[in-house]
């Protein structure tokens, strides 16, 4: 096996070399003697090996550059997974904060704007450090928690989107506080409607149009909400021809941050399982964006949000050159066509033992005789992936990481 790091400087150790494979037991042995634990790099060690790394107290990790070696991608995966558990306690303690304020909401009790202006705040500085984190863990949903995962999610990634369009601070924080507090309403709505399993009546559907009026009128009072995260709360069901609600604003009368939220509502609610249908997959709900966007979504911005999460959004299940199995978990800016994947089943359609992280832009892929492709886009649960499962699982083993 590769090993790419030591867990301190290579000038305190006899090693020669900045990076060597071990072959032997007494290297090994060495190596022991000096370090409690190493960085290897998977993809430069034999494939056998690489697929048993558990000793040593290995962590894999994608090698950094060095002289005289190109690399398309700066993604470390251990730096990957220890940010990963850093974006998960921001993500908690804000599901935490989410689940007290629709309570309150539910009761008719004030909201605490000042803790969600706070939290906007992390999420927004934790999407600028690591965005690909954070996305992953909108897949965190839950059937029965729809409304409380869905004002999370959207707010995720409508600060994602709004990174990617270079927005100044305040315009980033105000569109994430909308985002947050976009579904407010909803706790008004009785449940019989609001959880119904089927299709409402136009009387339901008139109960249901009032969630974003409702909203407003709780927040419309509150000196600590701008202007234009109280329109996106009030006006994210509109849209461009005229037709959306509640006051069939048209296109021109929508501004860019409501545009924004817009979209990525619609992706979230499509993307998740909800009490009247099961959600589509990333790619398939970008193919229905674009086909519904005429007279409902900007166009332009809809492109943006495509290129933003990728081709192959976060949370995409997809099968490769090699018949393997993986979920991408993050997108490498310079080559949204080779992401990085956590291989969950081998080629033979079982999971994996020990699952891994590749990096599909790296260099060593190119080295091969045929390099590693993309073949197939799947639906999660035909191939028997489960993407919340998984997630738990490597949050549970992210934990074990050593501290940097």
């Amino acid at each position: 096996m590769y090993v790419a790091e030591l867990d301190r400087p290579w000038t305190d150790t006899p090693f020669l070399f900045q990076g060597f494979v071990l072959r032997e037991a007494d290297e090994i042995a060495v190596l022991c003697e000096h370090c409690e634990y190493v960085y290897v790099d998977r993809e430069q060690s034999r494939p056998d090996v690489a697929a048993r790394l558990v000793s040593l107290r290995s962590v894999s990790e994608a090698r950094p550059p060095r002289a005289g070696v190109s690399r398309k991608s700066g993604f470390r995966e251990v730096e990957f997974r220890r940010s990963l558990t850093r974006s998960h306690a921001i993500y908690r303690d804000a599901r935490g904060w989410i689940d007290q304020m629709l309570e309150d909401s539910r009761l008719g009790n004030s909201v605490d704007t000042d803790q969600a202006r706070a939290l906007v705040t992390q999420l927004a500085d934790e999407v600028i450090r690591n965005p690909d984190a954070l996305v992953w863990l909108t897949y965190l949903k839950s059937r029965d928690e729809y409304t409380a995962t869905h004002c999370m999610n959207v707010c995720i990634l409508a600060l994602t989107f709004g990174r990617c369009l270079a927005l100044e601070e305040e315009a980033l924080h105000q569109l994430g506080l909308g985002a947050l507090l976009h579904d407010l309403g909803k706790m008004q709505v009785p449940d019989e409607v609001l959880n119904k399993p089927g299709r409402l009546t136009e009387e339901e559907f008139a109960i249901m149009k009032r969630h974003p009026g409702l909203g407003f009128a709780m927040l419309r009072d509150d000196k600590n909400i701008d202007k234009a995260s109280l329109h996106i709360v009030l006006h994210h069901h509109e849209r461009l021809d005229g037709r959306g609600y509640p006051r069939g604003l048209d296109e021109k009368r929508i501004p860019l941050l409501t545009r924004i939220s817009s979209i990525v509502d619609v992706y979230d609610a499509i993307t998740s399982d909800r009490c009247y249908h099961d959600g589509v997959a990333p790619a398939q709900a970008l193919e229905n964006l674009f086909k519904w966007a005429p007279g409902n979504f900007d166009v332009t911005l809809l492109e943006g949000f495509i290129k933003c999460i990728g081709i192959y959004p976060i949370g995409s299940v997809v099968r490769l050159s090699t018949g393997e199995v993986g979920i991408i978990v993050a997108s490498d800016e310079c080559n949204r066509l080779k992401p990085i994947l956590l291989i969950v089943q081998n080629a033979e359609g079982k999971p994996m033992e020990q699952r891994r992280l590749i990096n599909m832009a790296s260099a060593s892929w190119e080295k091969g005789e045929a390099p590693l492709t993309i073949e197939q886009v799947l639906e999660p649960k035909a191939v028997g992936v489960d993407i919340k499962a998984v997630l738990l699982e490597e949050l549970n083993l992210a934990k074990n990481l050593p501290p940097s």
